[in-house]
């Protein structure tokens, strides 16, 4: 659960940062914004599927912690 509360944190992260590229591509008309805008959704989405992954594997971990428990 922590790996994957990190990645959606990243995400956000990631994804805040190319909504300010994006206004100053939209704001200025650089190029440069609009790679990184680019480049920003990019990593969110990899991000996304980074916790997507993380989940899918979390019950596997979940169980083994459970059953060194009395």
């Amino acid at each position: 659960m922590m790996t994957q509360r990190l990645w959606l944190g990243l995400a956000v992260v990631y994804t805040c940062t190319a909504v300010i590229q994006l206004y100053l591509l939209a704001s200025t008309g650089a190029v440069w914004a609009g790679t990184l805008t680019a480049a920003g959704f990019v990593a969110a989405l990899l991000c996304v599927l980074a916790a997507w992954k993380a989940s899918r594997r979390e019950p596997e971990d979940t169980t083994e912690a459970d059953s060194r428990r009395p």
